[in-house]
């Protein structure tokens, strides 16, 4: 036995996930104390808006998500070929060309501020203006977070979700206990995001201080490889946001709030098992590029992930009532039957999860028009058939559940080949 534990204590792919899942888990305690005193201080309808305006925020977010799969699998790639200078080069080569997409992308985005708040039924335009800056400074952010990433540096990353997510909670609540409401609710988004930048830019100065001129990193290349990312993580994005906005505009205001709850519940599932998939991407890049085996990689995080997601989505589906009593408060218990089959739908999200940053770390073309297509499927289906908050829920499921049969058996065949 004691072998075996001195074994596990060395396992790289062990050590990782004891770094992200735990230092996540810190973090993730405090960004659901957010929803939990967002949930318990916000009126049904008022919290239905601010979920709205997050998970807005979540699918806007792609071209970020896009950059850090991109910039991991590089970084990585240059650690595993042993090429530090690339790492420097390419971080100054990237910085330069964001700050033009920034200001460019946020005026755009901003332009068509008036059409989205419409949608959404939200009246304050100073939310979309909070929306516009904390996607600035996200974009920025990324880069830093996706280098470290692709250092394997998961302490310092850890470290950065730590200050987020108890920051919007110092935050939020003081402004919506002051009377700031939605307003202040996300405001908090705004400051920390700024905090965030400054913390992984001090910590990547040794890494990219010196600046390194090198013409073998194809920006081209990267470009081609963006794509398939970028197609692979709007769909994947998609399958676990564009259920809430769509129950916000189909249904009414507080079946929305009620939604909202169960979307904050199940999200503790998938965001509670993403630092496995989060660890695993750089390892996986790093070992394909020296040609070493990467499957045991992969198979030790499913693992992780099944039994994380298997004992939340337990837990919900057995004390649903005690779930959202505690996590969100009393008003929402009218959700509690929802509860079961949407945990299972997220606990495929995180599966799914898993599977795309694999294919991902070992540029696999295929699985991004899967998931398109499941991703199309599910908003065609939820704006067609929308009698109830269950059909809706059951599209989503019986979507993820294909989805989940047809990417383990394409798995199975890359195993084999």
């Amino acid at each position: 036995m004691k072998h075996i534990l001195h074994s596990i204590s060395k396992d790289r792919t062990f050590r990782a996930n004891v770094v992200m899942v735990g230092g996540s888990f810190l973090a993730n305690v405090g960004a659901y104390l957010y929803h939990l005193l967002m949930g318990r201080l916000l009126v049904p309808d008022d919290y239905g808006a601010l979920q709205s305006l997050i998970s807005l925020s979540n699918i806007f977010t792609v071209p970020l998500l896009t950059l850090n799969v991109v910039v991991t699998k590089f970084v990585a790639s240059f650690v595993g070929r042993g090429e530090p200078e690339k790492i420097s080069y390419l971080f100054h080569r990237l910085q330069k060309i964001l700050l033009v997409v920034v200001f460019l992308g946020g005026f755009i985005f901003f332009v068509f501020s008036g059409t989205i708040l419409t949608f959404l039924h939200i009246e304050s335009w100073v939310n979309f203006l909070f929306l516009d800056i904390v996607l600035f400074f996200g974009l920025i952010a990324t880069l830093n977070r996706a280098t470290l990433q692709g250092l394997s540096n998961f302490v310092s990353l850890t470290v950065a979700q730590f200050i987020e997510a108890y920051g919007k909670l110092l935050l939020g609540f003081i402004a919506v206990t002051l009377g700031f409401r939605v307003t202040g609710a996300f405001g908090a988004f705004v400051l920390i995001a700024f905090v965030s930048y400054i913390y992984t830019a001090y910590v990547l100065k040794p890494y990219v201080s010196k600046k390194e001129k090198s013409t073998s990193v194809s920006i081209r290349s990267m470009g081609k490889y963006g794509l398939l990312s970028f197609f692979m993580t709007i769909s994947m994005v998609s399958l676990y946001n564009t259920d809430v906005v769509l129950v916000r505009h189909f249904f009414s205001s507080y079946e929305s709030g009620l939604y909202a709850a169960l979307s904050v519940l199940g999200k503790i599932i998938f965001f509670g098992s993403a630092p496995v998939s989060v660890a695993m991407f750089p390892l996986v890049a790093e070992a394909h590029a020296r040609g070493e085996k990467y499957h045991k990689i992969f198979l030790k995080s499913m693992l992780l992930i099944l039994g994380i997601a298997g004992v939340a989505t337990f837990l919900f589906s057995v004390y649903p009532t005690i779930a959202l009593k505690i996590l969100v408060g009393e008003k929402y218990l009218s959700a509690a039957p929802y509860l079961p089959a949407f945990s299972v739908f997220l606990s495929l999200c995180a599966v799914i999860y898993l599977l795309v940053n694999f294919f991902l770390s070992i540029q696999k073309v295929l699985p991004a028009y899967i998931i398109g297509a499941a991703a199309i499927a599910q908003i065609v289906l939820i704006s067609l058939v929308h009698p109830n908050l269950s059909v809706v829920i059951l599209i989503s499921l019986s979507i993820l559940s294909v989805l989940t049969v047809v990417f383990m058996t394409y798995y199975v065949a890359i195993a084999k080949s």
